[in-house]
């Protein structure tokens, strides 16, 4: 079992986001690297810079959107090097809760980075079950 590096990317300072609110919540995590795409960059200096962290490991880069430019520059390593795996558009809670967990393979972690996903989206219930109740009727005693 094993925990695989990752690479968290994305437009604007997603990445650097993301570092934030891990290192707040969980501290460091030495698996991660995060890697912004800012507007200074073009597709071309954010391939070159997610493949020179790849090297020969197996990685996992995480995205946030599916079709965005991060997204295609990693589908176009990945596609290269079957190390590497990408998943998108997961979310905070995914990528905490599995920072801790170990892995058989690569493939597991990716898939339960979505699992974990669409397990923690929800949409908050303002409804209060107890409001709903009916209130006894008054006997008038």
């Amino acid at each position: 079992m094993s925990h695989f590096q990752t690479i968290v990317t994305g437009h604007g300072k997603f990445a650097t986001g993301f570092k934030g609110a891990i290192e707040l919540l969980a501290g460091k995590q030495d698996t991660m690297t995060f890697v912004d795409f800012s507007e200074s960059m073009n597709e071309l200096d954010l391939g070159k810079k997610l493949s020179e962290l790849v090297k020969d490991d197996s990685v996992l880069i995480f995205t946030d959107l599916a079709g965005g430019t991060p997204y295609k520059e990693a589908a176009k390593i990945a596609f290269n090097n079957p190390k590497v795996k990408v998943v998108a558009g997961c979310n905070l809670a995914s990528l905490l809760e599995t920072a801790f967990n170990e892995y058989e393979t690569l493939e597991a972690y990716a898939n339960d980075l979505v699992k974990v996903t669409c397990q923690s989206a929800e949409v908050l219930d303002l409804s209060d079950s107890d409001d709903e109740k009916e209130e006894p009727e008054d006997d008038g005693i």
